[in-house]
Formats: C-alpha cells, structure tokens, sequence
C-alpha cells in the first residue's frame, strides 16, 4: 500500500526511526501506568526502554491517538481506573484540577530544581490556583508559515507585516493563478480550533476574557469580535479561504502547503520539520516562518502558546512505595533521572522538531543549528516564542462552554451570524457557567 503525503504528514510524529523497546526488567514492585497520546509512545519509546534499564523500575505505556485521547483520558480518571502519571495539557488543567482527578507535585524532591530549569511560560502552563501540577513533555506556540518560492515567484519581496496586507497578496497570488486559495487554516472543530482562534484573536489585539475571566470576547474593540470578522471576510468576501475551511483539520492544511497549494498557513512551530522533510513534502525547504502579521488598530505580533506536560493521579501518590515509582518517572521525563541532562527534550526536538521547555537547551548549538534549518530564521521562532501567550480562556468549564457554543461559531463562519451577535451569546454563555461554578 502506498501512503499518500497527507498521510505521511499525519503520521510522521510516529515515523521517526528510533532504537526497538528493549524488554522491561523485572524491577522492584508494580509498574507504574503512563497514559498518554499515541506520539508519546512512538517519541519516548528509547528513553523508556533506557529508563527501565537505568532504574530497575518498570513503566507500562498505554495510549490512545489524539482525537480520542481527552475523552478518554477523562472517562477513565472518572472511573477511578489504575492510572499514575498522564499526558496532558493546559488547556485540560483548569477543569481536571477542579475535578480532583490530579494531584499538585510541589512536594516532588526534585520540583524547585526542575522549575529552575523551566521556562517561565511553561512553569505557568503547568500551574493552576498557585499550585504546580505536572513536568514538561514540550512547549510550543502557534507561528506564520508562508511558501517563499511562491512569493518569489509572484515577485512578493517579503511576506506581510499585517492581515490586511495579507489579504492583497494572496488576492494578488490567486489573480496571478499560482494558487486558488492562498490561506489555510484548520478551522474544523477538533483540538486545534481554539489555538487558531486565540492566535488571531491576540494578533488583532484582542482577547476573549479578561484576568478574572469575565468574558471581553463580545467587546468590539478589544474583543474577539475583528478577528472573527477577518475570518468571515476571509471566506465570503475576500475566498482566500476555501469554503469548505470549516471542514478543514490540521492534515489538510498541511498536505495543502506540502503541495504547494496554499502559500500562508497557521500551524505549531514544529511542523516546519516535516513540511521542510523531503520525505514529506513537495515544497521541502521553501516553507518559512515569519512574525506573526498585526491585525486592524490594535494588532500585535503576539501568538498563543501552550504547553504539554506530564501530571499524576491522587491515588499514584497515595502510598510510599507507589509514590517512589512514579517520582522517579516524573523526574526521568522531567531530564533529572539516569542519563544525560535533558537529553530526552533535546531528542525530541532534533527527531520529532518539539520545542521543549528546558531552559538549558537554549545555548545548544546543535539545537539552533536544526531549528535554523528547519525554519531559515531560528531568531524569528525565538522572538515569536517569547511573544507566545497562553490562552485566556483556562477555566474549569471551558468545555462545557465550548460544546455549548460550537454552532455559534459554525455559523459565525458560515456568514449566517454576524460576529458582534454571536460573541455576545457566547459571552453569555461564559458567564452563565462562570457564575455556576462560583
């Protein structure tokens, strides 16, 4: 069977040649469970078998793809199911905290050194209420990829600085017939949606709540609302965007950049990788990154970030044998176990291109020297990274909101509702579930 691009970039996370899994030695003791997300399996699977090796510990890794993961994972936590340490997010702490399904690892042995070590934005990411929650898989940050060899091909001598010029240069791309739609987005209702949105919606200087999460989304000047207007025009006015971009998922905007087809995209910064990977791509080494464009009065440059960690369970802490199990995973995915210092973050980043949270790994050439390959401007991702913010929506019932709004967005980018009504439903909403939960 012969594996379309698309479906090599879908894939390609879990196609990265790594050593096989040696077996797991008898160890001391019941192993302990990590739950996770399929990449995290593919990724780590080395480190671990080292790990066991190195520790005489036993780690059982079971995962689900990511789609499926946050249902999953929620299902079985709700379940009481025997489950130590799991994957996880920031956009999941706030709700999972509050629902005592994770336990605070301040008082892990190693938690002040690993934190010392950390970004600060990543530290933030794995805090909720002033308690620390987890230890870094990887950070990263939503950037502004463009097709270089298509603007020079159009005689576009560098990429724009704001949305509106954006919008002249893909008209301008689309009239001269090098692509029919210049911009893709994955605007399909799947775990990167709120990323995007929140992308835009800081890059038009907005917000959607404020520090005390009260919404601000339905404000039309320092709201969500000329974000969600750019969108709309974007599709129905301008058609830089595909109609169909409500169906769009992150795969398919990706195989439409590795054909050549779209020539600015939204993506996490570590698919540069694989859209500049020969193996992967047909525009290998045109994909580049840019800052961030400034949207309407209010623009900035700044993006949204996130952070993806490791938390453990109540229960995995409950006992001293079984707390000394998983302390010792913690610090060995946290790169304070056997081995080399951070040297599993630094793998990550060098295999799979994941942007990592230790902040030792910033004065590492051979770091600089793939992330400058991979994107032809490692400055550019390290200024936008430090522009990154976390998204102003982290709250206990964000998902109750989010599926509570879906077809308020839907129509939104359907042309059907006007942004000011919509947002001021949702705002609505927010504040409906804000004021339940107290």
């Amino acid at each position: 069977m012969r594996l379309s691009r698309r479906s090599l970039l879908a894939l390609a996370p879990l196609l990265m040649p790594r050593a096989p899994r040696a077996q797991s030695p008898a160890g001391i003791g019941r192993p302990v469970t990590l739950f996770a997300w399929s990449a995290v399996d593919a990724l780590l699977r080395a480190d671990i078998a080292a790990f066991e090796r190195a520790s005489q510990r036993r780690l059982r890794l079971l995962h689900l793809p990511w789609a499926a993961y946050r249902e999953a994972l929620a299902s079985r936590l709700m379940g009481e199911a025997e489950i130590d340490i799991c994957a996880m997010s920031d956009l999941w702490l706030p709700e999972f905290a509050h629902r005592g399904w994770l336990a605070p690892l301040d008082s892990l042995p190693a938690a002040e050194a690993i934190a010392a070590e950390t970004r600060p934005a990543c530290n933030q990411g794995m805090t909720w209420r002033g308690r620390r929650y987890g230890v870094p898989y990887y950070t990263d940050s939503i950037v502004f990829l463009c097709n270089r060899a298509l603007l020079d091909r159009a005689g576009i001598a560098a990429p724009p600085e704001s949305w509106e010029a954006l919008v002249d240069q893909a008209l301008f791309l689309q009239r001269r017939g090098l692509v029919r739609h210049a911009l893709a987005l994955p605007l399909a209702d799947d775990p990167w949606l709120m990323e995007i949105v929140t992308a835009l919606v800081y890059a038009f200087g907005g917000a959607q709540a404020d520090a005390d999460l009260n919404p601000v989304m339905q404000d039309p000047d320092r709201g969500a609302v000329r974000a969600m207007g750019f969108l709309r025009d974007a599709i129905h006015r301008h058609a830089i965007l595909p109609p169909a971009t409500q169906r769009l998922a992150e795969t398919d905007v990706l195989e439409a950049m590795a054909e050549g087809e779209a020539a600015f995209c939204l993506a996490p910064s570590y698919r540069l990788r694989t859209l500049n990977d020969p193996a992967h791509s047909a525009v290998a080494g045109a994909i580049r990154v840019a800052m961030m464009p400034r949207g309407g009065p209010r623009g900035t440059q700044e993006s949204c970030g996130w952070v993806r960690f490791f938390a453990a369970t109540p229960s995995a802490l409950a006992s001293a044998p079984r707390r000394a199990g998983v302390e010792a995973v913690l610090a060995f995915l946290a790169g304070h176990g056997p081995g080399d210092r951070h040297g599993m973050q630094k793998a990550l980043l060098l295999e799979g291109g994941l942007p990592f949270c230790a902040l030792p790994l910033l004065e590492d050439a051979a770091v600089e020297a793939a992330q400058d390959r991979w994107s032809g401007d490692s400055a550019i991702l390290r200024r936008q990274a430090v522009l990154a913010r976390p998204k102003d929506l982290l709250a206990p019932w964000l998902s109750d909101w989010s599926r509570a709004t879906a077809p308020d967005v839907t129509a939104m980018l359907a042309g059907q509702q006007a942004p000011e009504e919509a947002l001021s439903r949702m705002a609505a909403a927010w504040s409906a579930l804000k004021a339940r939960h107290g």
